[in-house]
């Protein structure tokens, strides 16, 4: 079969670190096709641009999502968010599109799910509009539990009632007061209102799921649309390698690594108390997205590093500590590496209530867990059978989705199909 002709993307991106960093194996994939490739992104993500071979635009508003970590946490804080940053911010981002694009042929968009100015762009230009997930599976199925709240899966009929009633609920309450911005601005770009959010955030033409198929609940037939790629991720060369006294040559231990993303800068919510329950169960323990400092329980085990290669960390270690980011979630179920996801904030219950029902691993729902409770964890979940058993099935499942040949193959048929 002949490769689709070359074509020209916009990707558009969300202004947080991983959602944008998520974009790379997408537009690498593109590029290595020999795809043009137009990425608007914040200033700070220019290198990353560069590095997968995209032209960089940049984006308005630079650092919207990461300024805003005064919001709460919970239910609310993903509210301010749509209503602030999602929503508040759809104008400024397609008057700086229509910009930053002038007369240039664009066939098709693609975007994350947070920043709905694509899909305005997008009419604009009169290219198809495409999105990738990196957070739960957002498309509406009342066999699964609604976003936001964590809920566990329930099969049956009971969870159905349940999953409809709470999603009403939530479309009322979290959605509904800023909807009619959304619509007018819907409307003014040529485009149908919608019922709710959700309908917003998600293209029914293509949507690329970053993740496998057995790390998302069942849902019935009738998405067609949505493709599992596999994780998505930074490329290589993103971030520093990790240094070689923690590389498993060179050290005597089991090596855990920590984190809690870039929305959560208290280490108090989970890095201090998590590296303490590691040392105490025998791990040395490495800290990415944070600083050296006082903090620190035990320098001489614990290492703190502001960036670090996500995969090739995960490649060292034996069990991965986090908030919840799916990123990082993600990528460890992919690594095959047990996970002990602890955090309530925005999405992560989420994510961690699929990381519960996959088998991979253990979460609790709260901030801040005492020492005791992550040791006990920890114990619980190294050795589970169970959870073995579930980290190397998805791992194998994860070694057939290759994220950047899949998207690339896909939105180049899109392109092909629908160019004119």
């Amino acid at each position: 079969m002949n490769r689709p002709r070359a074509a020209t993307f916009l990707v558009v991106s969300t202004s947080i670190t991983a959602h944008t960093l998520n974009a790379s194996k997408i537009v690498s994939g593109l590029v290595g096709r020999g795809h043009r490739v137009l990425w608007y992104a914040a200033d700070r993500f220019a290198h990353t641009v560069a590095l997968c071979g995209a032209e960089h635009l940049p984006a308005a508003d630079d650092g919207g999502f990461e300024d805003t970590t005064a919001r709460g946490g919970g239910l609310g804080r993903v509210k301010s968010l749509f209503r602030d940053e999602v929503v508040g911010r759809a104008a400024t981002h397609r008057a700086a599109l229509a910009a930053a694009v002038g007369g240039t042929r664009i066939d098709a968009v693609i975007s994350d799910t947070l920043i709905p100015a694509a899909s305005l762009s997008a009419a604009d230009l009169g290219a198809p509009w495409v999105t990738f997930g990196d957070g739960p599976l957002l498309c509406w199925d009342d066999g699964t539990p609604p976003f936001g709240t964590g809920l566990p899966f329930h099969p049956g009929r009971a969870g159905r009632r349940r999953n409809r009633d709470v999603q009403a609920l939530l479309d009322r309450w979290l959605y509904r007061p800023f909807l009619d911005d959304l619509n007018a601005l819907r409307l003014d770009a040529g485009l149908g209102t919608v019922p709710t959010v959700r309908e917003a955030t998600v293209s029914p033409l293509l949507h690329l799921q970053g993740c496998t198929p057995s790390f998302e609940y069942p849902r019935a037939a009738g998405a067609d649309h949505v493709h599992f790629v596999g994780a998505l991720g930074p490329v290589p060369g993103s971030a520093p390698e990790v240094p070689p006294t923690l590389t498993r040559s060179q050290r005597s231990r089991p090596l855990a690594m920590v984190t809690q993303g870039t929305l959560r800068p208290d280490l108090s919510e989970l890095a201090i108390p998590a590296a303490r329950a590691l040392v105490a169960e025998g791990f040395d323990v490495l800290v990415a997205g944070a600083q050296a400092g006082l903090w620190n329980p035990a320098p001489e085990r614990v290492t703190a590093l502001p960036r670090v290669d996500y995969p090739g960390a995960l490649a060292e270690s034996d069990l991965f500590v986090t908030n919840g980011g799916y990123t990082g979630v993600t990528l460890a179920v992919a690594a095959g590496v047990p996970i002990v996801q602890a955090g309530n904030s925005e999405e992560k219950p989420d994510i961690g209530a699929r990381v519960r029902w996959s088998g991979v691993g253990a979460s609790l729902r709260i901030r801040n867990p005492p020492v005791w409770l992550l040791r006990q964890t920890i114990r619980r979940v190294m050795g589970s059978p169970a959870r073995i058993e579930a980290s190397s099935r998805l791992s194998g499942e994860s070694s057939c989705y290759d994220a950047a040949e899949i998207s690339a193959r896909l939105l180049g048929e899109l392109a092909e199909r629908t160019r004119g």
